[in-house]
């Protein structure tokens, strides 16, 4: 049983890492390709503005819909990711608790 808490207590930890690193670089290829397209700087706030908006909901600005329309694989990656980032860290919670008090693993 311990061996089985303590992979899944790694797998969903892989999970959390591997779902930051992908939002965190598809972010910056996301707004390279909008500065390469409408130009200015990567950094811009319009350019974060809409890889927010990006799979979220219907793209209401032109930076928004030129990435739905260009770049609907990496949003999809995205939002995969945005939602892992938001799952991963309950169910690992969830793995500690049912761990400690549930299986006396911890």
């Amino acid at each position: 049983m311990i061996i089985i808490f303590w992979t899944l207590a790694a797998l969903l930890a892989f999970a959390i890492l591997l779902a930051a690193q992908m939002r965190m670089l598809l972010s910056i290829v996301l707004r390279r390709a909008l500065a390469a397209k409408f130009g200015g700087k990567h950094t811009d706030a319009a350019y974060r503005t809409a890889i927010y908006d990006a799979g979220r909901i219907a793209p209401e600005s032109e930076h928004a819909h030129y990435l739905s329309t260009e770049y609907p694989r990496p949003i999809a990656h995205l939002t995969l990711a945005r939602r892992v980032a938001l799952v991963a860290p309950a169910l690992l919670l969830v793995l500690v608790l049912a761990g400690r008090f549930g299986l006396g693993v911890i």
